[in-house]
Protein backbone atom coordinates (compact mmCIF):
# COMPACT_ATOMS: atom_id res chain seq x y z
CA UNK A 1 0.00 0.00 0.00
CA UNK A 2 2.71 2.09 0.88
CA UNK A 3 4.81 1.80 -2.09
CA UNK A 4 1.41 2.39 -4.21
CA UNK A 5 1.24 6.06 -2.13
CA UNK A 6 4.62 6.97 -3.04
CA UNK A 7 4.46 5.83 -6.73
CA UNK A 8 1.35 8.44 -7.21
CA UNK A 9 3.27 10.60 -5.02
CA UNK A 10 5.92 10.27 -7.15
CA UNK A 11 4.07 11.00 -10.53
CA UNK A 12 2.25 13.62 -9.32
CA UNK A 13 4.83 15.43 -8.35
CA UNK A 14 7.07 15.10 -11.07
CA UNK A 15 4.39 15.44 -13.53
CA UNK A 16 3.89 19.66 -11.90
CA UNK A 17 7.40 19.69 -11.76
CA UNK A 18 7.43 18.88 -16.17
CA UNK A 19 4.24 20.57 -16.47
CA UNK A 20 5.79 24.08 -14.71
CA UNK A 21 3.69 24.18 -11.86
CA UNK A 22 6.44 23.79 -9.44
CA UNK A 23 9.16 26.83 -10.53
CA UNK A 24 12.32 25.90 -10.80
CA UNK A 25 14.66 26.79 -7.61
CA UNK A 26 11.06 26.37 -5.35
CA UNK A 27 11.09 24.65 -2.33
CA UNK A 28 9.35 21.23 -1.60
CA UNK A 29 7.88 20.97 1.42
CA UNK A 30 6.45 17.80 2.74
CA UNK A 31 3.57 18.98 4.57
CA UNK A 32 2.22 21.23 1.88
CA UNK A 33 2.74 18.49 -0.07
CA UNK A 34 0.92 15.73 2.25
CA UNK A 35 -2.15 18.12 2.35
CA UNK A 36 -2.03 18.94 -1.23
CA UNK A 37 -1.81 15.68 -2.67
CA UNK A 38 -3.86 13.43 0.20
CA UNK A 39 -0.88 11.65 0.85
CA UNK A 40 0.60 10.73 4.59
CA UNK A 41 4.32 12.41 4.38
CA UNK A 42 6.04 8.86 4.50
CA UNK A 43 5.15 7.88 0.59
CA UNK A 44 6.23 12.05 0.05
CA UNK A 45 9.81 11.82 1.71
CA UNK A 46 10.38 8.30 -0.35
CA UNK A 47 8.76 9.86 -3.67
CA UNK A 48 10.83 13.00 -3.14
CA UNK A 49 14.13 10.97 -2.83
CA UNK A 50 13.17 9.24 -6.28
CA UNK A 51 12.52 12.63 -7.85
CA UNK A 52 16.28 13.75 -6.70
CA UNK A 53 17.69 10.14 -8.17
CA UNK A 54 15.86 10.97 -11.26
CA UNK A 55 17.21 14.65 -10.94
CA UNK A 56 14.19 16.61 -11.17
CA UNK A 57 15.08 18.00 -7.48
CA UNK A 58 18.13 18.97 -5.50
CA UNK A 59 18.40 17.55 -1.63
CA UNK A 60 19.92 20.72 -0.35
CA UNK A 61 21.16 20.96 3.39
CA UNK A 62 19.10 22.47 5.57
CA UNK A 63 16.82 23.41 2.99
CA UNK A 64 15.40 20.13 1.50
CA UNK A 65 14.20 19.49 -1.44
CA UNK A 66 14.04 22.39 -4.59
CA UNK A 67 13.00 22.11 -7.77
CA UNK A 68 16.19 22.42 -10.26
CA UNK A 69 17.53 24.94 -11.66
CA UNK A 70 18.27 24.60 -15.61
CA UNK A 71 21.56 26.98 -16.61
CA UNK A 72 20.79 27.16 -20.30
CA UNK A 73 24.64 27.15 -20.68
CA UNK A 74 25.05 23.97 -19.11
CA UNK A 75 22.44 22.14 -21.26
CA UNK A 76 23.92 23.15 -24.33
CA UNK A 77 27.27 21.89 -22.52
CA UNK A 78 25.43 18.57 -21.51
CA UNK A 79 23.96 17.84 -25.30
CA UNK A 80 27.19 18.82 -26.99
CA UNK A 81 29.08 16.33 -25.06
CA UNK A 82 26.05 13.86 -25.17
CA UNK A 83 26.56 14.11 -29.31
CA UNK A 84 30.32 13.81 -29.05
CA UNK A 85 29.95 10.47 -26.48
CA UNK A 86 26.10 8.86 -27.92
CA UNK A 87 27.68 9.13 -31.35
CA UNK A 88 30.64 6.81 -30.42
CA UNK A 89 28.53 5.00 -28.88
CA UNK A 90 26.39 4.25 -31.67
CA UNK A 91 29.19 3.29 -34.01
CA UNK A 92 30.39 1.20 -32.06
CA UNK A 93 27.31 -0.54 -31.37
CA UNK A 94 26.51 -1.22 -34.75
CA UNK A 95 29.76 -2.46 -35.24
CA UNK A 96 29.64 -4.93 -32.10
CA UNK A 97 26.32 -5.75 -30.73
CA UNK A 98 24.71 -8.78 -30.92
CA UNK A 99 21.88 -9.16 -33.76
CA UNK A 100 19.10 -10.33 -30.31
CA UNK A 101 20.09 -7.25 -28.72
CA UNK A 102 19.24 -5.66 -31.76
CA UNK A 103 16.08 -6.96 -31.92
CA UNK A 104 15.58 -5.43 -28.42
CA UNK A 105 16.44 -1.95 -29.55
CA UNK A 106 14.01 -2.74 -31.78
CA UNK A 107 11.48 -3.54 -29.61
CA UNK A 108 12.01 -0.49 -27.95
CA UNK A 109 11.94 1.82 -31.16
CA UNK A 110 8.35 0.34 -32.01
CA UNK A 111 7.11 1.17 -27.99
CA UNK A 112 8.07 5.08 -29.00
CA UNK A 113 6.57 4.60 -32.28
CA UNK A 114 2.71 3.27 -30.91
CA UNK A 115 2.95 5.48 -28.21
CA UNK A 116 3.92 8.34 -30.73
CA UNK A 117 0.05 7.51 -32.34
CA UNK A 118 -1.72 7.17 -29.01
CA UNK A 119 -3.96 9.27 -26.75
CA UNK A 120 -2.34 7.88 -24.20
CA UNK A 121 -2.58 10.19 -20.87
CA UNK A 122 0.81 9.80 -19.63
CA UNK A 123 2.48 10.22 -23.29
CA UNK A 124 5.28 12.34 -22.30
CA UNK A 125 6.16 10.26 -19.00
CA UNK A 126 6.29 6.89 -21.10
CA UNK A 127 8.04 8.31 -24.28
CA UNK A 128 10.67 9.95 -22.07
CA UNK A 129 11.43 7.33 -20.05
CA UNK A 130 11.09 4.91 -23.02
CA UNK A 131 13.99 7.24 -25.15
CA UNK A 132 16.15 7.52 -21.81
CA UNK A 133 16.04 3.67 -21.53
CA UNK A 134 16.79 3.40 -25.56
CA UNK A 135 20.06 5.99 -25.57
CA UNK A 136 21.45 4.28 -22.19
CA UNK A 137 20.86 0.94 -24.09
CA UNK A 138 23.22 1.63 -26.90
CA UNK A 139 25.55 3.02 -24.59
CA UNK A 140 25.84 0.05 -22.67
CA UNK A 141 25.94 -2.22 -25.86
CA UNK A 142 28.94 -0.01 -27.37
CA UNK A 143 30.96 -2.91 -24.85
CA UNK A 144 33.36 0.19 -24.21
CA UNK A 145 33.80 -0.08 -19.97
CA UNK A 146 34.83 3.23 -19.67
CA UNK A 147 32.01 5.00 -21.81
CA UNK A 148 29.55 2.71 -19.49
CA UNK A 149 30.93 4.23 -16.39
CA UNK A 150 30.68 7.41 -17.34
CA UNK A 151 27.65 8.31 -20.24
CA UNK A 152 24.79 7.36 -18.76
CA UNK A 153 24.16 9.74 -16.02
CA UNK A 154 24.51 12.52 -18.79
CA UNK A 155 20.85 11.21 -20.59
CA UNK A 156 19.25 12.62 -17.54
CA UNK A 157 15.40 11.70 -17.05
CA UNK A 158 14.41 15.10 -15.51
CA UNK A 159 16.00 16.89 -18.87
CA UNK A 160 14.78 14.81 -21.34
CA UNK A 161 11.21 15.07 -20.18
CA UNK A 162 11.48 19.06 -20.13
CA UNK A 163 12.71 19.00 -23.69
CA UNK A 164 10.12 16.97 -24.51
CA UNK A 165 7.59 19.18 -22.71
CA UNK A 166 8.80 21.47 -25.67
CA UNK A 167 8.18 19.43 -28.75
CA UNK A 168 5.83 19.98 -31.03
CA UNK A 169 3.82 16.33 -32.20
CA UNK A 170 6.08 17.10 -35.35
CA UNK A 171 9.33 17.31 -34.16
CA UNK A 172 8.78 14.28 -31.42
CA UNK A 173 7.35 11.77 -34.78
CA UNK A 174 11.13 13.33 -36.05
CA UNK A 175 12.92 11.82 -33.08
CA UNK A 176 11.06 8.00 -33.34
CA UNK A 177 12.16 8.35 -36.87
CA UNK A 178 15.75 8.84 -36.36
CA UNK A 179 15.25 6.06 -33.34
CA UNK A 180 13.89 3.98 -36.41
CA UNK A 181 17.09 4.99 -38.16
CA UNK A 182 19.26 4.23 -35.37
CA UNK A 183 18.19 0.64 -35.53
CA UNK A 184 18.52 0.16 -39.38
CA UNK A 185 22.24 1.34 -39.42
CA UNK A 186 22.74 -1.11 -36.63
CA UNK A 187 21.35 -3.99 -38.46
CA UNK A 188 23.88 -2.59 -41.78
CA UNK A 189 26.43 -2.51 -39.47
CA UNK A 190 26.97 1.18 -40.70
CA UNK A 191 28.85 2.47 -37.96
CA UNK A 192 29.99 5.95 -39.27
CA UNK A 193 25.99 6.24 -40.15
CA UNK A 194 25.05 5.81 -36.74
CA UNK A 195 27.22 8.20 -35.24
CA UNK A 196 26.38 10.54 -37.86
CA UNK A 197 21.99 9.87 -36.67
CA UNK A 198 22.88 9.61 -33.08
CA UNK A 199 25.09 13.21 -33.18
CA UNK A 200 22.09 14.69 -35.26
CA UNK A 201 19.42 13.60 -33.47
CA UNK A 202 20.52 15.16 -30.09
CA UNK A 203 22.19 18.55 -31.00
CA UNK A 204 19.02 19.36 -32.94
CA UNK A 205 17.51 19.61 -29.51
CA UNK A 206 20.27 21.68 -27.99
CA UNK A 207 18.52 24.83 -28.68
CA UNK A 208 15.12 23.80 -27.79
CA UNK A 209 16.35 22.16 -24.21
CA UNK A 210 18.08 24.99 -23.40
CA UNK A 211 15.10 27.78 -23.76
CA UNK A 212 13.51 28.98 -20.49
Amino acid sequence: MREAASETAYRLIRDAIADGRYEEGSRLREEELASTLAISRTPIREAIRRLAADGFVVLEPRIGAVVRTWDPEAIRDLFNLRAVLEGFAARLTAEVAQMHAIDELEGQQRRMDELVVSDEPEFLKQFSEENTAFHRQIIFLSGNRQLVAIAPPLVDLALITRTYRKFSDERIRKSSSDHADLVQAFRRRDGMWAEAIMRSHILSSVELASKD
